[in-house]
């Protein structure tokens, strides 16, 4: 079952923004300077965390 959260939309230098929850952070090991990846599809917006290329 998925994990659902509410956020509010907030106004950030005329660009809209939505944090991430703190579970969610954690889980996805997700930190400050991170790349995170954002898609349209559907009508619906995905997020993911961009892995570093291995080199």
């Amino acid at each position: 079952m998925p994990v659902k959260f509410r956020r509010k939309v907030a106004n950030l230098n005329r660009t809209l923004m939505v944090n991430i929850p703190k579970e969610i952070a954690q889980e996805l090991e997700i930190k400050k300077g991170d790349i995170i990846l954002v898609t349209l599809e559907n009508g619906h917006f995905r997020c993911r965390k961009e892995e570093p290329e291995e080199k």
